[in-house]
């Protein structure tokens, strides 16, 4: 499945904006990580007031086409959606509040031929929902350049950081 060959349908409009995955919770869920409190958010980079988990959820026809090649699909859609917690004592279980942000890589060959690997951030709002509806592509610097520098042997994508994305050994 060689980038040309393959082209998931993305929702973008006429004047370049991408439309919130609406389903985004039904996509494949690869993996939860943690941001402790008073780290900084990588939606906004602001700092965060409790701890917040992420879910990272791919669009299933993405997902299969990696876990059966090793490469990501032109058209390949991953969200990242923020979680805020409640507040826990020492010994007890940190549990989520509410939804708290969304943020979206696409990969798309056409759209974005100059951007390393093709790929394409967008921020739906670091906030409860609801999210905009809609969301422009950020400037390299707030997202592309972590992934240029960290996950280059990955297909810029931290493929590594959730374990729904380990591939197994045939």
């Amino acid at each position: 499945f060689a980038d040309e060959q393959i082209k998931l349908s993305v929702s973008f409009n006429a004047d370049g904006t991408i439309n919130r995955p609406l389903n985004h919770r039904q996509w494949v869920n690869v993996g939860t990580t943690l941001i402790p409190e008073g780290e900084i958010n990588i939606i906004d980079g602001e700092p965060i007031s409790t701890s917040e988990y992420i879910d990272t959820y791919v669009e299933p026809m993405s997902y299969a086409i990696y876990m059966a090649t090793g490469a990501w699909p032109n058209g390949t859609q991953i969200v990242k959606e923020f979680t805020s917690t409640v507040e826990a004592e020492p010994g007890e279980v940190l549990v989520e509040s509410h939804y708290n942000g969304l943020a979206m890589l696409v990969k798309d060959v056409e759209r974005f031929p100059a951007e390393t690997g093709h790929l394409g951030y967008f921020n739906f709002g670091h906030r409860p929902e609801p999210y905009e509806a809609t969301a422009t592509v950020m400037p390299r610097e707030q997202c592309s350049s972590c992934h240029e520098a960290s996950a280059s042997e990955q297909q810029y994508i931290f493929a590594d950081h959730h374990i729904g994305l380990k591939q197994v050994s045939k």
